[in-house]
């Protein structure tokens, strides 16, 4: 995957220009990238917030935490406890003598249900139940917040997660009985999601969020195709900065999801008891927007190694003649093990969202563009490049030490291009040893 230009062997050479055009190129490409920054956070916010598919995924993933699963332990048992009054029905179910029992033994039977609904959380059946409420709540509120006011009415002013079913569910898994099941039904208190008087505000953020998941990229990307088009002459150094952006926009998003939660966990949480399940749940939440953080820097990286080596210095150039033979005699399958590496990234990775695949789409073309640029600029500063690529390997020498008849026929060729002046004396010293090895 490369982001090249078309380079002869002559250096770069400033266009005579202003320095107004050179601050130009620089502000654009500077410009570019906080737009696409912010492009990018916002397309994790809204997609966490809105993509149902996504929030029932990523709320499933939180129940593989440990911690978590104590937190929300905690929270059902006390639920069960409170919905069906545990502690008054044991002591009715207890001798005169033993009422006062009642108390402690509630207690104790309450640790012991902390560890009943904790292994209960890990099982299949249970966490496809978080997984249904996760998704009705969050449908419910995506209808809400795209103007369904309706059901606002009817779920009593507030979106819901609704863990009823849930919690009547560990408590018959658990022991509990069919009858605590039952009388749970109805008597769980939900969790709040959205009030009635947060709506209007809630509605507001997703319209912005929903512009500035597209057009700060769509600007973004007019920016640096501007600061490209201005740097006439330096056209290789401006594609270098744009690629280098790419990467600094990726570190800075890592660095910033650390900082930020580690001041949300240390800060915003007073009970130590829930440090740890906080952490688990923003690393969680955030695991999205460190994806697209990783994905940047990966582009910027091979975007950065595709302008090296279509660049002027030695080592480049060497690449470059290294692979024109590839280049010239094999067109197809060059592009064709391009598309095998971004088809197995894509299997890797879904791009989930439409704009995520908006993204992988114009990253694909610009690489499988860029590769061709590179090709055509090897074939063209190389027509006569002798191949190594279809040379026996291990290469096996004849009977008698002699070499095989790939090897004469390739030296036969360096031989000829050296008389006709197409291979200077190192080229063709430096191709001979190459074809001992």
């Amino acid at each position: 995957m490369s982001l090249v230009v078309s380079q002869s062997k002559v250096p770069e050479k400033p266009v005579k220009g202003s320095r107004r055009r050179r601050l130009a190129v620089w502000s654009l490409v500077v410009s570019g990238a906080l737009l696409v920054l912010v492009s990018t956070v916002s397309v994790w916010i809204r997609d966490m917030a809105l993509d149902s598919d996504e929030w029932a995924s990523t709320s499933s993933q939180l129940l593989q935490s440990e911690d978590v699963r104590n937190v929300l332990s905690v929270y059902i048992v006390d639920q069960a406890y409170t919905a069906s009054d545990a502690e008054a029905r044991l002591e009715e179910s207890l001798p005169e003598r033993l009422k006062p029992l009642a108390g402690p033994l509630s207690a104790q039977l309450r640790g012991v249900a902390y560890e009943g609904v904790n292994r209960a959380l890990s099982r299949p059946r249970v966490q496809e139940l978080w997984r249904s409420a996760n998704r009705a709540a969050n449908e419910r509120l995506v209808a809400l917040l795209e103007g369904d006011t309706e059901r606002l009415q009817i779920s009593g002013g507030a979106v819901v997660l609704n863990l009823d079913q849930l919690v009547a569910d560990v408590t018959g898994q658990i022991g509990a009985g069919q009858g605590a099941a039952e009388a749970l039904q109805g008597r769980v208190e939900p969790i709040v999601i959205l009030k009635s008087d947060q709506l209007s505000t809630a509605q507001s953020i997703v319209k912005l969020l929903k512009a500035l998941s597209f057009w700060p990229l769509l600007v973004g990307l007019l920016f640096w195709a501007g600061a490209v088009y201005l740097a006439e002459g330096r056209r290789r150094r401006a594609l270098r900065s744009i690629a280098l952006s790419l990467v600094i926009i990726g570190l800075l998003l890592l660095v910033v999801r650390r900082i930020v939660g580690n001041a949300v966990v240390d800060n915003l949480v007073e009970t130590e008891s829930v440090r740890a399940a906080v952490h688990d749940v923003w690393t969680v939440m955030t695991s999205l927007l460190a994806q697209s953080a990783w994905a940047g820097i990966i582009v910027g990286l091979v975007a950065m190694l595709g302008i090296w080596a279509s660049g002027a210095g030695r080592r480049a150039t060497a690449t470059r003649r290294w692979l024109a033979p590839f280049f010239r005699d094999r067109p197809l399958l060059v592009h064709g093990t391009l598309a095998v590496v971004l088809l197995v990234i894509l299997a890797w990775g879904p791009t989930g969202s439409p704009r995520r695949f908006v993204s992988v789409v114009i990253v694909s073309a610009l690489a499988f563009l860029g590769l061709e640029i590179l090709r055509r600029q090897a074939v063209r500063e190389f027509p006569d490049a002798v191949g190594h690529y279809d040379l026996q390997w291990p290469r096996r020498r004849v009977a008698g030490g002699g070499a095989s008849p790939g090897r004469v026929e390739s030296l036969e060729r360096l031989a000829a291009l050296h008389e006709r002046g197409a291979l200077t004396d190192e080229e063709y010293e430096a191709e001979k040893t190459l074809l001992a090895t």
